[in-house]
């Protein structure tokens, strides 16, 4: 049956609204907090509802347009429900369900995700809606490309900085999982057109220059993963080339030699790492540098070793997404002081689903590939899908399920992620129509009269009155939800924006914290960003010479009172504790109760991650305030005993001998010294810590090291030459000046009245 008119406009809605989406990898919010990531979020969300309306009545009076209830599609409802529930019973439903600024995830994404998928695989069922589509996000990924090529030649800033380029996904890791899919996308576009020579001409080129984008981002996990596809893809095509390829089935051999070289140039590149060609790459170099002891794969592996912990806490159902923060600072592995400060992923798929949602959680995740792959297949067996295209899939699958080993989604490989579980669904659909289809052009047939009929769906419409009820109720909770869930959040981060640069042009303060009030109004998700950003200003509003001191006291009374709120939520972030404990604790010579205070919330702050050896320090800072020398020393002594490597710590430790006279302190410290893996900061720090305290000699061998570490560094040697003086090593003293000023002509001056004085026989 035709299309009525609406139906048809409607259907349009969506179909536009689908194609749009995967344009917004584009998209960057310069006027909200992390440009690359909420802008792309709110947008998403608030186009999936808009279509999402229209979609309703289409099913409600199209039987042709609602779900089938497939494997594909069970699985991917029951996914949804567990992470329901795991959210539900998560120690915080809130931050579970709605996420923060920096990550916009949780189960309002996911939901999301969930509505396009069944959108996808509800409406997009001839070859001409997936052409467009597949057009639409290989248009975008050659944008995006091209953007990350001009920052590759120095026309635009990456942010991620160095040689890695990141385009306007914000990250190169991200990138590179985003373009990974657009490769065998091109790949399946190759196989469609491939006796369109011209078409087949531009797709190759893509594919090629999407390759080197990726190559510029340097990124080791997407390499990894590609290479696997590459060795599946070799061994299959090899084992299915007749199939797939019966016109030149004698090419065989020549294909399998030159799919298997293909897929070992990974593995060519990793065993000549050590040559002049690879080192002389920063590219190459980074790609090939692993290695298990390298600091940041040593993390991995003991964030894994955390995680796994507590996994068996909560097993079932685990502890809900966005709250891996609550791992990360109950099980706290102290050798992890080198690495950034707070995790929220543990960055390995299986982990971070274990933690969002348990074991349940997990399984159904997989699932998801699981039961596609097991589609595809069947329908490979049966003839119902091209074997090429049935391997290029599942290498799609293989390599996204690879790389998140390493890392973990985004939006922006999410969104390709449920399109192609959308395409799996819609391809290997059994179809009254056609039996025995050999590709995509014969699987899809466009049929403009009757979509039903490619599905073999029965009708059992629903009055046009009750649809339309539907269509204006679902109308009313879009204008009001979105105002709440959508709305809202963007004007707090559009406000918050406001107050830091009210602040930075120096307005008058009770303005800054207006503004900061008028943020935090809104009352949504966004508030806990709007806090941490408020206390780090704070912090550094202290002493700030263009505010007076009641201006200061004022700001720190509204940040101490807004971080208390902050902390005192059911699930508390130890690092709100730690913000206020360390807030009060610089803000007490403006109100001496805040000392209390502070050692109480850093006491608490200790008692939620006992491992976490930053809290210490600043519970040490409160003492050394407070002139509690002994209780200051017994708190730096603590951390060395959690991890006696932190050669920061020991530094501290001897800083705080050094300044008490306390001699036990100051020979304790050095027993804990090791040079080897000592930071060249924290060496330069314990030379200056020696020289204020007379140990001269100390020092010099400290500064003698550091020459041979780094003999270039002028500041080294001309610290060296004092330090000779004062030894009476007076040649050596004039050859290291001299030194210094032919390094660093900026330092002739100070050199030259160095010499004077040193041959004038003044010390």
């Amino acid at each position: 049956m035709k299309l009525k008119p609406q139906e048809q406009f409607f259907l349009w809605i969506v179909k536009i609204g689908l194609w749009v989406i995967p344009f917004l990898p584009l998209y960057v919010s310069s006027s909200m907090l992390f440009p690359f990531i909420t802008g792309k979020n709110f947008a998403f969300r608030i186009t999936v509802e808009f279509i999402f309306i229209f979609w309703v009545f289409l099913a409600m009076v199209r039987s042709e347009f609602r779900p089938r209830l497939t494997p594909l599609f069970k699985a991917a409802t029951i996914f949804i429900v567990i992470l329901f529930l795991a959210d539900l019973f998560s120690p915080n439903p809130y931050r579970a369900f709605f996420s923060n600024y920096e990550r916009m995830e949780g189960f309002m994404m996911l939901f999301h995700l969930y509505i396009y998928f069944v959108m996808l695989a509800s409406v997009f069922k001839t070859r001409r809606d997936w052409l467009i589509f597949f057009h639409s996000t290989l248009i975008a990924s050659l944008i995006v490309s091209y953007i990350a090529l001009t920052q590759r030649l120095g026309y635009r800033i990456s942010l991620q900085g160095g040689f890695r380029v990141d385009s306007t996904i914000g990250n190169p890791t991200y990138l590179a999982a985003y373009l990974v899919f657009h490769i065998w996308l091109l790949f399946i576009l190759l196989y469609q057109f491939w006796k369109k020579w011209w078409l087949s001409a531009l797709y190759g080129a893509a594919l090629i220059f999407e390759l080197i984008i990726i190559y510029f981002t340097a990124t080791r996990g997407a390499t990894l993963a590609i290479a696997g596809a590459l060795i599946f893809l070799s061994i299959a095509s090899v084992v299915f080339w007749k199939k797939m390829f019966p016109a030149v089935s004698q090419m065989r051999k020549w294909a399998g030699a030159v799919l298997f070289t293909v897929a070992a140039i990974p593995f060519i590149f990793w065993f000549a790492r050590e040559s002049d060609f690879v080192r002389s790459s920063p590219v190459l170099s980074r790609l090939t540098s692993y290695s298990f002891q390298e600091r940041t794969i040593q993390s991995r592996f003991m964030i894994w070793r955390m995680s796994s912990k507590a996994v068996l806490e909560r097993p079932i159902f685990g502890w809900g997404q966005e709250n891996y923060y609550l791992v990360f600072q109950k099980y706290f592995d102290p050798r992890l002081y080198q690495q950034e400060p707070w995790f929220d992923r543990s960055h390995n798929v299986f982990f971070d689903w274990l933690i969002h949602a348990g074991f349940l959680g997990l399984l159904s995740y997989l699932s998801l590939i699981g039961v596609s792959l097991w589609l595809i297949f069947h329908s490979l067996q049966k003839g119902n899908v091209a074997p090429f295209e049935g391997l290029i899939i599942s290498a799609l699958f293989l390599t996204y399920f690879l790389q998140n080993i390493f890392v973990f989604d985004n939006l922006n490989t999410y969104l390709l992620f449920f399109s192609f579980l959308a395409y799996t669904e819609v391809l290997t659909a059994p179809r009254e129509a056609v039996t025995a289809p050999a590709a995509l052009k014969e699987k899809l047939r466009h049929d403009k009269t009757h979509p039903g009929a490619v599905r073999g769906a029965a009708s059992h419409p629903v009055s046009a009155g009750l649809a339309y009820a539907v269509l204006v109720a679902f109308i009313a909770f879009f204008l009001i939800g979105g105002y709440q869930f959508h709305a809202k959040p963007v004007l707090e981060s559009k406000g918050l924006i406001v107050a830091l640069q009210s602040y930075q042009a120096q307005r008058p303060m009770d303005e800054v914290i207006q503004y900061f009030k008028n943020a935090l109004a809104y009352n949504t998700f966004g508030d806990t960003e709007v806090r941490e950003q408020l206390s780090n200003l704070a912090r550094g509003v202290i002493g700030h010479s263009k505010y007076t001191e009641d201006e200061h006291k004022k700001m720190i009374d509204f940040s101490v009172e807004e971080l208390r709120r902050e902390a005192s939520i059911p699930a508390p972030d130890v690092k709100h504790k730690l913000f206020l404990g360390a807030l009060m604790s610089r803000a007490a010579r403006l109100n001496p109760q805040y000392a209390v205070e502070a050692e109480n919330a850093l006491k608490e702050a200790i008692g939620l991650s006992p491992g976490k050896q930053i809290i210490y320090f600043e519970l040490a800072q409160v003492y050394l305030n407070q002139g509690r020398i002994d209780e200051t020393v017994k708190v730096l002594q603590q951390v060395l005993d959690l991890e006696p490597s932190y050669q920061d710590a020991a530094v501290n430790l001897l800083a705080v001998g050094y300044m008490a006279k306390r001699a036990d302190a100051v020979e304790k410290a050095k027993t804990y010294f090791r040079q080897d893996i000592m930071a060249v900061e924290t060496v330069e720090r314990l030379a200056g810590l020696y020289q204020q305290a007379g140990d001269f000699v100390s020092a010099r061998t400290l500064y003698e090291e550091l020459i041979l570490r780094y003999p270039d560094n002028a500041k080294y040697h001309a610290l060296l030459a004092s330090l000779l003086a004062f030894f009476g090593e007076k040649e050596r003293a004039i050859a290291e000046a001299e030194t210094a000023a032919r390094l660093d002509p900026g330092l002739a001056k100070e050199v030259e009245g160095f010499l004077k004085q040193l041959q004038g026989g003044s010390q």
